[in-house]
């Protein structure tokens, strides 16, 4: 049975997700964000999602303005993945679950062959 991880958005976090991927482990983790919005880039890039999939979810919007959206945060994202910082995931599939509609929950496991 895949563990329970403590969402935190900080790099020991994501080493943490980089460990039980490289080892092939199955994780999930509750968020604890109710706003797409409010979802770090670095956490939506990992996992290859985008806000708008996510609130699509919980049938709700982004509310942001379009400029942050379409412009600034792609160039955050494509900054940060130059210098390394964000990672994508390897062979991971991903299953995001918005069961209230007010959090978001995120589970990961290995791609089958």
């Amino acid at each position: 049975m895949e563990q329970p991880l403590t969402y935190a958005d900080n790099d020991q976090f994501y080493k943490t997700l980089l460990e039980k991927e490289s080892r092939k482990e199955e994780y999930y983790f509750d968020t604890e964000i109710s706003e797409a919005k409010d979802l770090p880039l670095r956490l939506l890039h990992h996992i290859g999602i985008s806000k708008d999939d996510i609130a699509h979810l919980q049938h709700k919007v982004v509310e942001e303005s379009a400029l942050m959206h379409d412009f600034i945060e792609p160039m955050i994202v494509k900054f940060n993945e130059m210098i390394g910082k964000y990672t994508p995931a390897r062979d991971y599939e991903f299953t995001v679950e918005a069961p209230d509609f007010d959090t978001i929950k995120i589970h990961g496991r290995p791609k089958s062959a």
